[in-house]
């Protein structure tokens, strides 16, 4: 009988986590403007569905800004797919969430946007399609 041996490398990223102050009040950003299924939920833990076995989940700890966290100095930014990212910005606008103008590459478009606790978020809708002659891609 053949064992299957576990070598320690990473099969899969489950999702991302974000530090949130008040994780009740984020529920319905989440939920009714983001669009997200909610899954699991306690009074400091919130994971909803992203898709594909993906989850994003917040968790208290974090503090909230009046002001939008600056994404390229903190690093890390969730990457939500959307099928149309015309409509899901026609979402963040009725609901008044802030966010960038809508840049637009070869490979798709997209849209940095913030909760209401200033964490930042990113829309992305692919182009479905891959330059051949990308020069910017770098050997695997």
């Amino acid at each position: 009988m053949s064992m299957i041996q576990a070598l320690g490398n990473v099969s899969k990223v489950r999702g991302a986590l974000i530090f949130v102050e008040d994780p009740e009040a984020e529920l319905a950003f989440y939920r009714d403007v983001i669009g997200l299924r909610l899954l699991y939920r306690t009074r400091t833990f919130l994971r909803f569905d992203a898709t594909q076995g993906t989850s994003l989940s917040l968790i208290s700890g974090g503090f909230a800004s009046a002001e939008p966290k600056d994404y390229r100095r903190g690093g890390v930014v969730p990457e939500l797919i959307v099928d149309n990212l015309a409509l899901a910005i026609g979402r963040l606008d009725k609901a008044g969430v802030r966010h960038e103008e809508v840049s637009r590459t070869a490979y798709g478009s997209f849209c940095f946007l913030w909760d209401p606790e200033g964490n930042p978020l990113q829309f992305y809708e692919s182009a479905f399609t891959r330059p051949e002659g990308d020069s910017e891609r770098l050997p695997a």
